[in-house]
Order: structure tokens, then C-alpha cells, then sequence
């Protein structure tokens, strides 16, 4: 009796053997599952943010030429001035927060289909339904005196600028991206996302008077500096 009860175990352990077997197999897979469905989606991209510049190494400045502040334009609808926006050059440096919220009745018609030349740009955009606003010059000050403007790009001012870069900001109240041509500019990889961006006008390298200056996002940012671009003080 002792042995069959001792049999009868050992029979029934080996046969649960192989459903422990296929329980434990079955779990690997479910918890493989699991972690798939909870495995993370990778980072997307990091989208520069150009909502705060910051103006430092200012280059051509003479030893005579003094400013305190920088003043600069958004203009809108229109080609109107919406806001005049000014920042104190302190400590070798100025730091411009722009302001992000806008109301859509300022903002600027994306481009001039239809003939429309309040429209900013020349080339056609995916979305016509999207509206602008976009940084004028940076004027330097010294009190209430204008005494001279800077410039962000990588001509030094002197000899040729072909091959060379002039930088823009532009705010867009949501994506899009520019096609197409005029007499003077050819516009590519020129996509803007919602918020502050940073534009490129370069040059032709040829300055035969036919190639067409190129607008584009693609920025040359590594070889880009602030210059003194004219000044207005003759001493």
C-alpha cells in the first residue's frame, strides 16, 4: 500500500512537471508583452527654442562707441509695428525674452497668394490659413540717442558677402513650411514650427547677378556671430 501511494505521487509530480513548465513560459511571454507595451517611445527631437536671444562677443565695436540698451520692432498685420520691445546691454551681454502670445488679429497674412502684398513672404506656404510676426532691426541706444545697429551672421561686413548668411527671427502661430521662388529668392528646407524661429538669407556664392539669394531654416548657427553692422556716431 505504502508503495503505491508512493508511486501514485511520483506519477501525478511528473506530470504537473511539464504544465509548471508551460505556466512558466507562458508568463515570460506575457511579462515580454507587458514590457513592450510599456517600453517608452523615444524622445523626439529637441526643437531649438529662439524665444530668448541672448546677444554677447559683440564684434567691430570701437573702443569709443558706448550703448546701454537694444531696441527692436515686431511687425504684424500690415507691415504695422505691433510691439517695440527694448533690453538693457549689461555686463557685456543682452538678454531678449520675446513675448510668445499674440493676439490673431496682429498677426501677419504667412504670404502674398493672390496677388495680397501684405502677405510677409514671397514663396507659397502649405498653410495658408497661417499667421506671423517677425523681428525688424536691433537698433543700438545710448539713452534716447540711436547711435548704431547690430546683426547676427557670419560676414565679418567686410569684403564679399557671397556665400554669406543674414539672420531673421519670425514667430508662427503654428508649422509650416515655404516652396517655390521669385526674381530674387529660392526658398528651401524652409520649415518654421509654432513659436520663435530662426531664419537664413545666404547669399549666392556666385555674384554673377543671376543666382537667386537662398531663404532657408537650415541655419548655419556654428559659424554665426553679433557684429556691429553700422554706427551712427562720428566722433
Amino acid at each position: 500500500m505504502y508503495k503505491n501511494k508512493t508511486t501514485a505521487a511520483i506519477c501525478s509530480n511528473f506530470l504537473l512537471y511539464p504544465v509548471i513548465f508551460l505556466l512558466m513560459i507562458f508568463n515570460l511571454l506575457m511579462a515580454g508583452c507587458s514590457d513592450d507595451e510599456n517600453e517608452e517611445e523615444p524622445p523626439a527631437p529637441d526643437t531649438p527654442d529662439y524665444s530668448t536671444i541672448i546677444v554677447k562677443d559683440i564684434r567691430n565695436i570701437p573702443d569709443n562707441f558706448i550703448f546701454d540698451r537694444v531696441e527692436v520692432k515686431v511687425t504684424g498685420a500690415d507691415w504695422q509695428v505691433i510691439e517695440t520691445l527694448s533690453f538693457p546691454y549689461e555686463n557685456g551681454q543682452i538678454i531678449m525674452d520675446l513675448p510668445t502670445v499674440f493676439s490673431p488679429e496682429v498677426l501677419q497674412k504667412v504670404d502674398r497668394r493672390g496677388g495680397d502684398m501684405g502677405g510677409y513672404w514671397t514663396g507659397t506656404s502649405n498653410d495658408g490659413d497661417a499667421l506671423v510676426a517677425t523681428l525688424g532691426d536691433f537698433f543700438v541706444f545710448k539713452g534716447d540717442k540711436r547711435v548704431g545697429r547690430i546683426a547676427l551672421s557670419n560676414w565679418t561686413g567686410k569684403g564679399s558677402s557671397a556665400g554669406k548668411a543674414m539672420i531673421g527671427y519670425q514667430f508662427a502661430d503654428r508649422p509650416f513650411s515655404l516652396t517655390g521662388s521669385d526674381k530674387s529668392y529660392n526658398y528651401s528646407d524652409c520649415s518654421f514650427v509654432s513659436g520663435w524661429n530662426m531664419f537664413a538669407n545666404i547669399n549666392p556664392v556666385s555674384e554673377n547677378g543671376t543666382a537667386k539669394v537662398l531663404r532657408t531654416t537650415v541655419v548655419p548657427e556654428a559659424t554665426l556671430f553679433w557684429r556691429l553692422a553700422e554706427s551712427y556716431v562720428y566722433e
